[in-house]
């Protein structure tokens, strides 16, 4: 088996442990709805910040500010590619914009931390914190306004449904300002001035961030073995999106960066990024904001589960590893 397999199926027996788990009912949804909270609030961060404790040097600095801008450029353009995408596959207009988030928006928070770790090692994770800047940005404010492009004024009769109303989108600076930006900007001003944490501060950080990729995986599990998949696995939309989404935009993004010059974690971060399954918050903010929740509930299933086998194999064919 090749290095990055092993690690795949490494990742594969933790979240097959949260499976379980849910199957036997030892995890409940509120405990998992609790400790993914955890997780985005405190383990992230205190990861996030524990990888940005680099010394200072003109070459790591240069190199974070070329991620941050290929993250950018990358979201400029596969946020209106993902639009066209929803259109062209003709999905119902309450799907559309359910559909165009997927295709946009990777699960950079449950899946792309702990597989970078486990590809790359921890000194990636600085590298994937830049990249991810622009998707805590975009995610929760683009995002939000392209899922409920498909909810229709109540006036129309179509604002509620069995569930209650729904809610337009209100987008504000505090919706935008969270706990993982806070500790990439926090991590970064450290990183930029030289300040380094201080003990006994920054080995409970470590500590408390080495427990995101096995909480990670255990809580995606959890997430897989709860879902309801129901019409989801004959529609066949979702699989041309999942190749999209798996397959099709990581090759596409790593045939332009090579082309532009780009090597290292400059071209391994977005590509590899790019290539994780749908984000694990879809069905969330599909449910709150008038989306397709069931379609978004399974593409979060197929392409996590595919991602065992396509991110080894990307990893294998595109890196090496």
């Amino acid at each position: 088996m090749s290095p990055a397999l092993l690690k795949s199926a490494t990742l594969v027996l933790m979240m097959s442990a949260g499976f379980l788990a849910w199957r036997l009912r030892v995890l409940t949804r509120e405990a998992v709805q609790a400790l993914s909270r955890f997780l985005v609030d405190f383990t992230l961060p205190a990861l996030i910040v524990v990888s940005m404790q680099r010394p200072f040097s003109p070459e790591l600095r240069d190199a974070a500010f070329l991620t941050l801008g290929i993250s950018s450029a990358v979201y400029a353009v596969s946020i209106p590619a993902a639009l066209l995408l929803a259109r062209a596959l003709g999905a119902p207009r309450n799907s559309r914009g359910t559909y165009a988030f997927a295709a946009s928006f990777s699960n950079v928070a449950f899946m792309g931390f702990p597989v970078m770790e486990a590809l790359f090692g921890r000194e990636s994770l600085f590298a994937v914190s830049v990249n991810n800047i622009p998707f805590q940005v975009l995610a929760f404010s683009a995002g939000i306004v392209m899922i409920a492009s498909g909810h229709e004024p109540a006036g129309n009769g179509a604002g509620t449904d069995s569930r209650g109303p729904r809610s337009s989108p209100r987008l504000s600076f505090r919706s935008l300002v969270n706990p993982a930006i806070v500790a990439t900007l926090l991590g970064f001003g450290f990183f930029l001035f030289s300040v380094r944490v201080g003990e006994p501060l920054y080995g409970a950080l470590e500590a408390l961030g080495s427990v995101t990729t096995p909480l990670s995986m255990v809580l995606i599990g959890a997430m897989l073995a709860r879902a309801k998949l129901g019409r989801t696995l004959g529609e066949w939309r979702v699989w041309v999106l999942s190749a999209w989404r798996l397959f099709l935009h990581p090759a596409a993004l790593w045939l332009i960066l090579r082309a532009l010059g780009a090597e290292g974690m400059i071209l391994a971060v977005p590509v590899v990024v790019a290539a994780m399954p749908v984000a694990a918050n879809t069905s969330i903010l599909a449910e709150v904001y008038g989306g397709d929740s069931e379609t978004a509930s399974g593409l979060v299933f197929i392409t996590t589960v595919l991602s065992t086998l396509s991110i080894p194999l990307l990893a294998r064919v595109l890196f090496g590893a």
